[in-house]
């Protein structure tokens, strides 16, 4: 949460955030929600972040993986920090 607060803090208004994430990590070092979901869970996760920081527009969650289902998948979720 300090992370997401701290980019609220340094972002322009409008400015954007991007948070990218795949579903590749250390089992033994990811925190157990992280592992004990999928990948739509994850953005969700990542969105609850944006939102729970405050300042932030609603944030919108993209595949962008190269090939899906033929390579590793990529994600991102993005927010911009909010005007007023």
């Amino acid at each position: 949460m300090d992370v997401f607060k701290e980019m609220r803090r340094i972002l322009k208004p409008s400015g954007l955030a991007i948070m990218s994430f795949s579903n590749r990590c250390f089992w033994t070092k990811a925190i157990s929600i992280w592992t004990s979901t999928g990948d739509a869970d994850h953005a969700w996760i990542v969105g609850a972040y944006f939102h729970y920081a405050g300042g932030f527009e609603p944030p919108e969650a993209v595949d962008i993986s190269p090939n899906p289902g033929q390579t590793d998948p990529m994600y991102i979720v993005c927010s911009r920090k909010k005007t007023a």
